[in-house]
């Protein structure tokens, strides 16, 4: 019996070879995944894992398919994508399945009358992608909501506090684990006082997203974590580095940060390309392409997009890739 027959005999007959995984990621980039699955349960997930690492084929599980850049060649082993996506609410606590979609999460926790994911209006991808990367915008995080984490952990499964996670910017242990996998999580939320106010940031935060970000290109998302200046003299260097006259603030997040974009846009390097793949020009933060685009030449933008600033701010400044490289 071949590797397909036995996974299939294993997982679900729907276990299928060769599935390009430029039709399940955010950038359509990604050449074919040897095995591929979803996984419309977290029974399913479990029993998928289970068998690869039973029959000691590598595993990589995925959610939407932002923040992830996926090698032309494609990847090896199975490839399991979460569409567990149950949302239960009861009282300020929302139950939500990992393959459930952030923004949707977001939307239906502000109409029941809840606050403290406001912030995640339109956010890309699932709940355990945004578990994974603490997920942040508008100084709201993952991490200030999550009470608990349901995670197939070296095959059992565990139910991790947010002490667990190690929370970090950006960052989670889970980046760290990569054959953990997230199947489900709780969030603790607040009852709003002011339920209409809350809709109304909702759709203000939503508006925001769709106006300045490029929705209508390919992308990951942001390419970058915003930087974090190690006190006033990376400040004032990165000043002088972007020749900002005195009278010019530097627009520091409510997390502390500079917005990654912000720096790509004084530098002048919006519109930068690399084959077909380009720097936004409506958002600094954002590499996207026109549909021609390989792995290869977004690698290549944002490595030169990190040697530019790099050597713009005598080193002051090196930048971070947010997207996660899959089958490199």
């Amino acid at each position: 019996m071949n590797m397909l027959d036995r996974l299939k005999e294993a997982i679900s007959p729907e276990v299928r070879e060769g599935e390009p995984m430029s039709r399940h990621t955010t950038y359509r980039i990604g050449g074919p995944a040897e095995f591929f699955f979803e996984a419309r349960s977290s029974k399913d997930a479990v029993r998928a894992v289970q068998t690869a690492r039973e029959l000691g084929l590598p595993y990589f599980v995925f959610g939407g398919g932002s923040n992830i850049l996926v090698a032309d060649g494609g990847v090896k082993g199975l490839v399991v994508k979460m569409l567990n996506n149950g949302i239960d609410i009861q009282d300020t606590r929302v139950a939500a399945e990992s393959g459930a979609s952030s923004g949707l999460v977001a939307v239906k926790a502000t109409e029941a009358g809840l606050t403290g994911l406001e912030w995640a209006a339109g956010l890309p991808g699932t709940i355990g992608g945004a578990i994974r990367g603490n997920a942040g915008a508008h100084g709201g995080e993952m991490k200030d909501s999550v009470a608990a984490v349901l995670v197939l952990r070296d095959g059992i499964e565990v139910t991790m506090s947010p002490d667990d996670c190690r929370f970090g910017y950006r960052d989670s242990v889970f980046k760290r684990e990569p054959y953990w996998v997230i199947l489900s999580a709780v969030l603790q939320l607040e009852r709003s006082v002011d339920p209409e106010a809350g809709r109304e940031l909702h759709r203000q935060n939503l508006e925001r997203r769709n106006r300045t970000q490029p929705v209508d290109r390919p992308s990951s998302g942001c390419a970058f974590v915003n930087w974090r200046p190690n006190g006033q003299d990376e400040i004032d260097s990165l000043r002088r580095s972007l020749d900002l006259n005195k009278d010019e603030e530097i627009p520091f997040t409510p997390l502390g940060t500079v917005p990654a974009g912000w720096i790509i846009d004084r530098a002048q390097l919006k519109g930068m390309k690399v084959g077909h793949a380009m720097v936004s020009e409506k958002h600094g933060n954002f590499i996207v392409h026109d549909g021609e685009a390989t792995a290869d030449d977004i690698i290549a933008l944002l490595g030169a997009v990190k040697m530019r600033i790099r050597n713009m701010t005598n080193s002051v400044v090196q930048l971070q890739e947010e997207v996660e490289y899959v089958g490199f």
